[in-house]
């Protein structure tokens, strides 16, 4: 799992506070700045284990529910028929909640990404508590969330770098993500965040 970009994006800046209370005592976090773009993000790691470089570890699941809302029903099926396909790990539903949970502390949208070069292709943006769009690559398709309906279409042939990713961030900043790195192999820190 390498070039694993995970990440929290939000347009304004968030009350340590609040970030606070909605993760676990287990995670711990790290809020960063873009330079030149109105946008900041928040790097979730293992509390004991805080890592070198921001972005690179996924969110810890362990304390975090993987229990999906009732309004996510339609999601909810999609997974369990990957589930026994043997690919469920794609629909990450730790950071659908964690996403939610973000959203209502910080009363305004989050992005939550978790995209590597292997498996993972993974967006989720959730607006006032509940998960408004959901885009993961699963296997040799892409299921896809929004408005209470989930499709699964075929993936393209040619699956770039944090393809998935890169379209919600595009979506949802309006900037292109090159400028913060993502579709390279290039950490994000290399691109304007900073602590």
């Amino acid at each position: 799992m390498g070039e694993l970009v995970s990440m929290h994006l939000i347009k304004q800046q968030p009350e340590t506070d609040a970030i606070r209370s909605a993760l676990p005592s287990s995670v711990g976090f790290r809020i960063y700045r873009h330079s030149s773009l109105n946008l900041f993000a928040i790097d979730t790691f293992r509390g004991d284990k805080p890592p070198l470089y921001p972005f690179t570890s996924s969110t810890p699941a362990t304390d975090l529910s993987t229990e999906l809302g009732s309004h996510l029903s339609s999601l909810a099926s999609v997974y369990e028929g990957a589930r026994r396909s043997g690919y469920a790990n794609c629909i990450k539903r730790s950071y659908i909640n964690l996403a939610e949970a973000l959203s209502e502390a910080l009363r305004q949208p989050v992005l939550s990404i978790c995209s590597d070069d292997d498996d993972s292709d993974f967006a989720c943006l959730s607006v006032s508590g509940r998960a408004s769009v959901v885009i993961a690559l699963c296997d040799d398709n892409v299921v896809r969330y929004a408005n209470g309906t989930t499709e699964i279409v075929p993936a393209s042939d040619e699956h770039m770098l944090h393809q998935y990713a890169i379209e919600a961030f595009e979506e949802f900043t309006g900037a292109s993500a090159e400028t913060i790195g993502l579709g390279s192999s290039d950490p994000p820190d290399d691109f304007g965040f900073v602590e």
